[in-house]
């Protein structure tokens, strides 16, 4: 019975708890729409370098795939010379695969890219079908391991084999090098501006109970005086910022979803871009990303009110 007792009085205690810092989240209404609004901007920002980190990664991903080493061979090349050559590539680790393209393929694949241009495709036919050199396609794991690839087919040992070398497609390298740049200059600014704005919400949230704590001086003087417990006192402080952090942390996911469904459905069907369409579309990264967020949100709540409540609380007059 006494279990029985002890039990509804600490569910009767908690609702009651919930009930009162849910009431005093409409106490101060406009400090409790400040603190919500920077704290959904630091959220929105967050999730948003996230969530452009995982696109960016994937766009690099997908435009390394065809971004390969060409390695072009001199015309009566010692086939000895260009099999070493070949077996020194594949020690290298970094190497993902190697395609030997002969004078047949390589005209090949130019009459196929250029089908269109029938001026250039009789200039060919004039120079003859020998024209295109033979040529390696080495493609890599690592991109900035491609000057590896190029030290090697620039050795000396291999100058008579070797004619020259370029990237298979020209702008790819120059696409991903500024993808990179512009992945590495998104987090940088993102971090710094979550952080700015998270600093904001957590004074914001803390001046906001310093105030609650202040005007409610004579209650909580009085919940004190009848043997009211720190717990009991700091509860509704705590669900007050709670949330707060529901709150901004359901509305900043929702705004960051709907800006991926609107502007990720018009280019979802890019290979650069798909991926990381369906992987933040799929239910399950859905509700991790709310739970996450949620979680983000209600941390940075109650990091805030402890640490008023640590400093305001303990004063003696109470």
């Amino acid at each position: 019975m006494k279990r029985e007792f002890d039990f509804k009085h600490e569910m009767i205690t908690f609702f009651r708890i919930v009930r009162t810092g849910a009431h005093n989240v409409f106490r101060n209404t406009w400090l409790s729409l400040a603190a919500v609004a920077v704290m959904l901007v630091a959220l929105v920002i967050i999730l948003s370098t996230v969530v452009l980190n995982v696109t960016a990664n994937n766009a690099i991903n997908e435009l390394s795939k065809n971004l390969k080493v060409s390695i072009y061979l001199k015309d009566g090349a010692d086939k000895n010379k260009t099999k070493e050559l070949e077996k020194a590539i594949l020690t290298n680790p970094e190497v993902e695969s190697i395609d030997y393209v002969s004078k047949d393929t390589a005209q090949e694949r130019f009459t196929s890219s250029f089908k269109n241009d029938e001026q250039l495709l009789e200039g060919l036919t004039l120079l003859g079908s020998d024209t295109l050199p033979a040529s390696y396609e080495v493609s890599v794991k690592d991109l900035s391991k491609l000057s590896d690839i190029e030290k090697i087919a620039n050795h000396d040992e291999y100058k008579d084999v070797v004619d020259s070398i370029t990237l298979g497609r020209t702008d790819a390298r120059k696409t991903i090098e500024r993808a990179a740049s512009a992945q590495k200059f998104i987090t940088t600014a993102s971090i710094f501006a979550a952080s700015i704005f998270t600093i904001i919400s957590i004074l914001i949230i803390f001046n906001t109970i310093r105030i609650a704590i202040f005007t409610r001086s004579e209650e909580i003087r009085n919940m004190k005086l009848i043997g009211a417990t720190p717990g009991y006192i700091r509860g509704p402080f705590l669900v007050e910022t709670t949330i707060y952090g529901v709150v901004a942390g359901i509305v900043s996911a929702t705004a960051v979803y709907s800006i991926i469904l609107s502007v990720g459905s018009k280019i979802a069907n890019q290979e650069e871009f798909a991926d990381a369409y369906n992987f933040f579309t799929s239910p399950s990264v859905a509700a991790a990303v709310y739970i996450g967020t949620i979680l983000v949100g209600v941390l940075v709540g109650i990091f805030s009110s402890a640490l008023a409540m640590e400093k305001y609380l303990k004063l003696k007059r109470w």
